[in-house]
């Protein structure tokens, strides 16, 4: 559904039901769909609220609204827009930073953090700056490249297609910006300012240089309640790839520590 918030058309999903919302934050240029499975699974005894952040899907604003700080302040938008007073927060790759920086801002609002293929700091180094040059210049090869590390367990290949399709929508420019606003993103030194009880959830297979162990492992060991789940057989997206195990992890989460 779209919805008019902060100034702009948004384009967000709420369903099934529960004191606790769990609202998904998509990784840097991922729409909500990159929560959908895990959704599903859990809104039988949850509300569940996503939606395509500032620069994706159809989300369409202008380029110089997609910065780290608009997109916390979207979803402090979101959150009013839906009315949703506390909750579980759970962020993706890049978008964890957006999880990590609302629950420093706002821990009345915040009930609980998972993070999913976490990263810390964004300073850009030459092997990023060619993926945002390839991502403006051959977007068709590069989507295709990004895939396959992605999802290395996907056997099939039908969530390559899918995530494919999803970072199609977005588009070459556009991820190209996304990438972009975090380039002066570093959480190291907040990290120890939150008390959020919170879940990092780790791929073993993930091999994206912005999403190593050793943040995970980081995160997990910072945060002052904070727990690390690797999945052994997963990459860098185990809301599509495992959505099962993700949405057990979660669900155990919020039920024994929120």
């Amino acid at each position: 559904m779209f919805r008019h918030i902060g100034g702009q058309t948004v384009n967000t999903v709420s369903f099934g039901s529960g004191d606790l919302p769990l609202v998904g934050i998509s990784g840097s240029f991922g729409t909500w769909e990159i929560w959908q499975q895990p959704f599903e699974l859990l809104s039988s005894q949850r509300r569940v609220i996503g939606y395509d952040h500032y620069g994706t899907g159809e989300t369409r604003v202008p380029a110089e609204l997609v910065t780290f700080d608009n997109q916390v302040q979207l979803l402090a938008s979101v959150l009013d827009d839906f009315e949703v007073e506390r909750c579980v927060l759970a962020g993706d790759s890049t978008m964890t930073t957006v999880a990590l920086e609302a629950a420093r801002r706002w821990p009345h609002r915040v009930a609980g953090l998972v993070l999913v293929s976490a990263g810390i700091d964004y300073t850009p180094d030459d092997a990023v700056i060619g993926f945002v040059h390839g991502l403006r210049h051959a977007f068709g090869a590069t989507l295709d490249a990004f895939v396959e590390l992605c999802l290395p367990e996907d056997d099939s290949g039908h969530l390559r297609l899918w995530l494919r399709d999803i970072i199609t929508r977005t588009g070459g420019e556009r991820a190209a910006q996304l990438v972009e606003s975090f380039y002066e993103v570093d959480m190291r030194p907040h990290l120890r300012q939150i008390e959020t009880p919170t879940l990092v959830i780790q791929g073993a297979l993930d091999v994206l240089p912005t999403s190593p162990l050793s943040a995970a492992k980081e995160l997990a060991r910072e945060i002052s309640n904070a727990e690390l789940k690797v999945l052994s057989d997963a990459g860098h997206v185990p809301t599509l790839s495992r959505p099962e195990e993700v949405a057990k992890a979660i669900d155990t989460f919020i039920t024994t520590r929120t």
